[in-house]
């Protein structure tokens, strides 16, 4: 049986280096096309688009957003507060998930996404939290596709500006104060 499997596998390597072996001359086919200059540049764009870490101006500590490929990933606490219990002066980034977001105290929470963008990560509403006790606002009405947050990579963890809710693509002026005081700033990694 070891024979007969062994002769097997010999018979398999000398066949298919026979058939690589037979072919001498090259296909019309066979030959890759050529690419031009302008897709090589658009795929070297591609490449560096979505990278943040090659657009900074400065090096970045990787042990305070994750990864060497600028991953924001994790717990962050706002920059002069003290929130251990990460009420609300705190984000924990979810880059797979949603996260929540804190815009006023014991009152009104979010859930958040994050996608990745040239200079950092927006974050998009996605509902109330379950944790949010404020009903009165009009959540039905707030955008999904607008930004509310963008966050950017720095040395010491993420900086944080706040957009603000938006309603028919126009700021919603009455709500743009929430989450201005207790998100927007500088956060270090927890």
């Amino acid at each position: 049986m070891k024979k007969t499997i062994l002769l097997l596998f010999i018979f398999i390597a000398f066949s298919c280096k026979n058939t690589n072996s037979d072919k001498s001359e090259v296909e019309p086919n066979d030959i890759a096309p050529v690419e031009s200059n302008e897709a090589a540049a658009d795929k070297e764009s591609d490449i560096n688009r979505y990278d943040n870490i090659d657009n900074l101006e400065e090096s970045v500590d990787t042990s305070k957003t994750n990864s060497s490929a600028g991953e924001i990933s994790g717990r962050y606490t706002k920059q002069g507060e003290l929130d251990e219990a990460c009420n609300c002066y705190c984000i924990e980034v979810s880059l797979t998930g949603n996260s929540e977001f804190c815009l006023q105290p014991d009152r009104m929470y979010i859930n958040v996404r994050f996608k990745k963008t040239v200079n950092g990560y927006d974050a998009f509403y996605v509902s109330p939290s379950s944790r949010n006790k404020n009903r009165d606002l009009p959540w039905e009405d707030f955008s999904k596709e607008d930004a509310i947050a963008s966050l950017k990579a720095t040395n010491n963890g993420l900086e944080l500006d706040w957009l603000g809710f938006k309603i028919d693509g126009q700021i919603a002026t009455d709500y743009a104060i929430f989450g201005k005081k207790t998100l927007e700033g500088n956060f270090t990694k927890s």
